[in-house]
């Protein structure tokens, strides 16, 4: 989905219920991965309530949408991709953003 007023393009990937559970946004003038987050991963680091991985997690890939993925079908430049396309981008994505970001304090669960 292309949201123009943030100029990004946005891939979600949701559960039966809606909800994100990953998610991907592009800058879309040069493609730039902005956000590569997993609300599973988000919700280990708020589990274990360890706000300082929580927080460069945040700084490295983003976070996910909160709410539910609906009505999303009508919206313009909308449409549904294949579970293969969407992890294609999912991985450049972490790929890219994991290596644009080094921490000086690196943390093993902030790998890929």
């Amino acid at each position: 989905m292309h949201d123009e007023a943030r100029c990004l393009w946005q891939y979600f990937e949701g559960d039966d219920e809606g909800r994100v559970l990953r998610q991907v946004e592009l800058r879309d003038h040069d493609g730039t991965p902005v956000t590569a987050a997993s609300l599973d991963e988000v919700l280990r680091f708020e589990e274990r309530a360890d706000v300082a991985t929580m927080s460069r997690y945040e700084q490295r890939y983003g976070l996910v949408t909160e709410g539910r993925l609906t009505g999303w079908e009508g919206a313009p430049h909308a449409g549904a991709i294949s579970a293969e396309a969407f992890e294609g981008v999912w991985l450049d994505a972490r790929r890219a953003l994991g290596a644009a970001a080094p921490h000086p304090h690196p943390h093993p669960d902030l790998d890929g």
